[in-house]
């Protein structure tokens, strides 16, 4: 009897620390740079939405929350100070909050609080082997400490490159490697930079000198050769992520200079979309060239990058989600469903067969979609202003997001598959 009682304790344990082990979302996009999660959500909400389980004032910005080992990290701005908090991922309270006066005042742009003329935080920081890297929209680059937020080192890209900011401030969420942090410059200057993660001094300055752009750069692995996938503010380009020299580009402008949605890499495939009357690229690379399988102008991503899901993008194309098949681009269903309009500039994360979607004026939906269908399950206006940008965050169970200067938590855990696991979540 004392064996059967420590085997079930053990059961019961393994189940619990299974719940316990949701996975970590330490970087723009989540771990593995797809926007899709593996936790397990409820498939409907209450009728007036999620639980709020607690709300913390920040400051104002565009960048998204984070999760790391049950903490949650957001950097937004405060008066003129670019400013990142880690919370407890539980109850909301503050473990730290570190700032700096912000170095380079917005030129011009939307991109800002009209009470605060300085240039807000639009990339999402970086966690990697106990620090956390930020961005700022000033050209600020910042390494700090994970476990107190002290800095290690600061530096400004734009002063380091003189290079001007960008119309609308500086916005490539950090690519962290082994030994590099990534990230786009402003104008009149190198594209891309490389910097040193330990010590903060650039290593390389991109061959490419045509300004940069919003879109976070990503690493493709081509045939065995890898490449830093940059798409500056008017040419894609494929980088040698050790020198910065460009291997192929092809140009790909808008009305405006602005590529700001991650681009897509997968199997040989590159996908990229840009707004402003422009429209989608589908390319195939190797490991010198990049050729054009097709194009069009009726895909159009603003800020939203799509997500690859089996065989299939889901995206906000223009304010409609839609689902296209990779990589031809057929088109398996658009959504044009007044209650789901998102506005070009609402977000989307997915999570098993369904999306979680945020539109540009704060309201949060429950979609299930699939390459056969979609369907709307739950609804709720969450925030009522017009520019929500900020993609939410699914962290151990739970809804993060942010709203105009508010951070909310929210419980969207499907308790009855993690009361499978572990019987005391019935509790």
């Amino acid at each position: 009897m004392r064996e059967m009682k420590a085997f079930i304790g053990l059961i019961v344990l393994s189940g619990s620390l299974a719940f316990g082990r949701s996975e970590e979302w330490p970087k723009w996009l989540g771990p593995d740079g797809t926007g899709i999660s593996t936790e397990q959500i409820a498939d409907r909400w209450p009728r007036n939405g999620p639980k709020k389980l607690w709300e913390q004032k920040v400051g104002y910005g565009y960048s998204s929350p984070i999760g790391y080992q049950g903490k949650v990290y957001l950097f937004s701005q405060d008066g003129i100070k670019d400013t990142l908090t880690a919370f407890d991922a539980e109850n909301g309270n503050v473990a730290w909050s570190q700032s700096y006066p912000v170095t380079i005042a917005a030129e011009a742009g939307q991109a800002r609080n009209p009470e605060n003329p300085m240039p807000l935080p639009l990339a999402t920081p970086t966690i990697d082997n106990g620090r956390i890297y930020s961005y700022g929209g000033g050209g600020d680059l910042v390494c700090r400490k994970l476990e107190d937020g002290s800095a290690v080192w600061q530096m400004n890209v734009l002063k380091e490159t003189g290079a001007r900011i960008l119309t609308w401030n500086e916005a490539s969420s950090p690519l962290v490697t082994e030994k590099l942090v990534y990230v786009q410059g402003g104008k009149n200057g190198p594209t891309a930079v490389a910097v040193d993660k330990e010590t903060g001094k650039i290593v390389w300055k991109s061959e490419a000198n045509t300004s940069g752009g919003y879109a976070a750069p990503i690493i493709a692995d081509v045939q065995g050769t890898k490449q830093i996938i940059i798409f500056g503010n008017d040419t894609l380009y494929g980088m040698d992520p050790e020198t910065g020299k460009t291997l192929w580009h092809e140009p790909w402008r808008g009305r405006v200079d602005v590529n700001a949605s991650t681009p897509v890499y997968h199997d040989g495939h590159l996908f990229v979309s840009c707004d402003y009357n422009k429209g989608s690229l589908m390319l195939s690379l190797s490991p010198t060239s990049a050729k054009r399988e097709w194009e069009n102008q009726r895909i159009l991503l603003k800020f939203q990058p799509a997500i690859l899901d089996n065989g299939y993008l889901y995206l906000n194309n223009a304010g409609w989600l839609e689902c296209i098949r990779w990589p031809d681009g057929k088109v398996m269903w658009e959504a044009k469903d007044r209650p789901l309009h998102l506005e070009q500039g609402g977000s989307i994360v997915r999570d098993a067969d369904k999306l979680i979607t945020m539109s540009e004026r704060g309201k949060l939906s429950l979609v299930q979609a699939t390459p056969q269908g979609y369907k709307l399950l739950s609804q709720v206006q969450l925030f009522d202003f017009g520019t929500s940008w900020s993609t939410p965050l699914i962290y151990h169970g739970k809804l993060y997001a942010m709203g105009r200067d508010n951070l909310v938590c929210l419980e969207i855990a499907n308790r009855a598959a993690a009361a499978a696991r572990d019987p005391s979540e019935t509790r």
